[in-house]
């Protein structure tokens, strides 16, 4: 392992209104060991450098820079050479060589050696990627000074929300699939007179339109929506995203949450298991049809596709139960021993739902 390297210098993304303090602590190779880097609306790194000069006439070697958090990462500068400390995958501290038309190259090192009065620079990023709230960080330097064997960096920031929704998701509750329902939310963003620009496409079940609410420091936006009725035998809401001039081409999405009743209830569903079937001994299994808007069912037609098992041997049949649809799935007592597979289909009468697919395995023995 090696710990000489030379390298470009590099550009780090700034806080989105707030810079840096001048920092604090300090010891006698850092005049600022503390350092609050901003704030930031759920984006971008903050960075903050902390400059050190090695005070004794002898080379001392750092042998341990531990970062506390996988989102913290440090590179540091001395002269000519560059480290840069990982948290993540692992904790590692490498070598960094640039050279032109070539992908950056990455060594690991055991150690980083500062000569007699040697200066340079510390360089640490917290990715403040959907933070919100206080975030610390701190990077732990053991060396081989014996006045200093051990230095802390802090660096922190503060995440803040670009925009305020409220509510902050919608809940409709129950309903059925052929009503409708509406909501209004209000936003505001951490920005003056900012601008709502569009809306992508949330399909046919969703109707949404927005509107200014004051201007200057005050802006917000309120968006009324109908969500509903969903041309579907399920729905749960929805997620609605909206694009703004905020901080570039900033986003912000606002969540629909509903329980949407279809118009039929199947039980047991898609999947109907009959299991061991004891051969010369019949078996009959229910389907269930129950509808929710009042419409009198019937199957026109019970077709079965993809047998494994002769159609003499299996049989469909509908009865009512009240507004309940009852098809009854029978094998008979003489049918062969191996695998009963296959598929049933039931075509319905139902205006939005035409057919329900059926699929079933069991097996004689």
């Amino acid at each position: 392992m090696t710990d000489e390297l030379r390298v470009a210098p590099q550009n780090a993304p700034k806080a989105f209104n707030k810079k840096q303090n001048g920092g604090t602590g300090g010891n006698s190779w850092f005049p600022v060991t503390v350092r609050d880097l901003g704030t930031f609306y759920g984006q971008g790194v903050a960075v903050g450098t902390f400059k050190f000069t090695n005070p004794h006439d002898e080379e001392i070697t750092w042998r341990g820079l531990n970062p506390s958090c996988q989102c913290a990462s440090a590179d540091i500068t001395i002269g000519d050479r560059h480290y840069r400390v990982l948290g993540k995958p692992q904790k590692r501290v490498v070598r960094v060589t640039n050279r032109p038309n070539e992908p950056e190259k990455l060594e690991n090192v055991s150690h980083i050696t500062i000569g007699p009065g040697e200066v340079g620079t510390i360089e640490t990023r917290l990715n403040m990627q959907n933070i919100t709230g206080a975030k610390t960080a701190t990077l732990e330097i053991h060396s081989t000074d014996p006045v200093e064997p051990q230095t802390r960096l802090t660096f922190r920031a503060i995440g803040a929300e670009l925009f305020s929704i409220s509510p902050k998701e919608v809940n409709l509750n129950k309903m059925t699939w052929n009503e409708s329902r509406e909501f209004s939310v209000v936003v505001s963003a951490a920005k003056p007179d900012w601008e709502i620009r569009s809306m992508d496409d949330a399909g046919p079940t969703f109707d949404v339109k927005w509107e200014k609410l004051g201007g200057g420091q005050r802006t917000s936006y309120k968006i009324s929506g109908k969500y509903g009725p969903v041309n579907a035998e399920t729905g749960g809401g929805g997620m609605l995203k909206f694009r703004t001039n905020v901080n570039g081409a900033a986003t912000f999405n606002v969540r629909v949450l509903a329980f949407v009743q279809g118009p039929l209830d199947v039980k047991p569903g898609g999947f109907l298991t009959l299991g061991l079937i004891r051969k010369g001994k019949p078996i009959m299994k229910n389907i269930v049809f129950e509808p929710n808007d009042g419409v009198d069912l019937h199957a026109t037609a019970l077709v079965f596709e993809k047998l494994t098992l002769g159609k003499d041997f299996i049989k469909a049949t509908q009865r009512k139960d009240g507004i309940k649809l009852i098809v009854e799935l029978s094998i008979a007592k003489n049918a062969p021993t191996g695998l009963v597979k296959g598929e049933l289909i039931v075509k319905l009468n139902h205006p939005l739902i035409k057919e329900k697919r059926i699929m079933f395995n069991g097996f004689v023995r």
